[in-house]
């Protein structure tokens, strides 16, 4: 080879190893780690510590104490057609008063361990209040901001361990939204798009005991309305 010939190889060699340290590789999915019990968990934002997600088994039920927030669910919590309610009861540990995270449940979830992930969901929180939400993706839609309900036991005072039932359920061709057993928003089936997975929201930096969690027909009896 020519020493022109040579050059030109090597300032080929050069251009190909700079242009292939440039290229990033792909994003896959994100992690989601299994908890026990066949759980699974996706925690929002892509840099944050599973290990600070933590779960324990007690005489009341789960206890979870976490630093990111994001969501808990099983596979098999899916329900795809019919009637039903997904319900859970949280009990708040050391939360002061005027605390604002929130935490609840989550229906019609979706693609939840792909890069879209969609679910409604309904949390409260301890200032007495509750909300409504749609995630699609990185996205929310409000359907009801923090609002003020009698039904959302609060923390009144320091040492209050308030233990509120969160549940969202589907009758007929209406999706309702309940707290402690009252219905506090409702929607039409059709636009609440209640089917898919059932699973736990929880914001971050909370301590909560989740018992009672259920996925499965609504009782019979019919469930208290009111307006906030």
């Amino acid at each position: 080879m020519s020493e022109d010939g040579l050059r030109s190889f090597i300032f080929g060699l050069l251009l190909a190893v700079s242009a292939t340290g440039c290229v990033r590789e792909p994003e896959g999915p994100p992690e989601v780690p299994l908890l026990p019990g066949g759980y699974r968990l996706r925690l929002d934002g892509d840099r944050v510590d599973p290990g600070q997600f933590v779960t324990e088994e007690t005489p009341d039920g789960v206890r979870v104490t976490n630093g990111p927030g994001g969501i808990v669910w099983r596979p098999q919590d899916t329900v795809t057609v019919g009637d039903f309610r997904a319900e859970a009861a949280f009990t708040l540990m050391g939360a002061p008063v005027a605390y604002r995270e929130g935490y609840g449940v989550f229906v019609g979830g979706r693609n939840l361990d792909g890069p879209s992930p969609r679910y409604l969901y309904l949390m409260v929180r301890p200032t007495g209040e509750y909300m409504v939400k749609r995630r699609v993706g990185q996205a929310t839609e409000t359907l009801v901001d923090w609002l003020p309900h009698a039904s959302v036991l609060p923390v009144a005072a320091d040492g209050d361990t308030p233990m509120n039932v969160v549940a969202i359920e589907a009758v007929g061709g209406e999706a309702r939204f309940l707290v402690n057993g009252t219905v506090v928003f409702s929607m039409p089936t059709a636009e609440a798009e209640p089917f898919g997975v059932a699973g736990l929201r929880v914001n971050h930096r909370l301590d909560l005991i989740v018992g009672k969690w259920s996925v499965g027909p609504p009782p019979r009896a019919a469930p208290t309305t009111s307006v906030p």
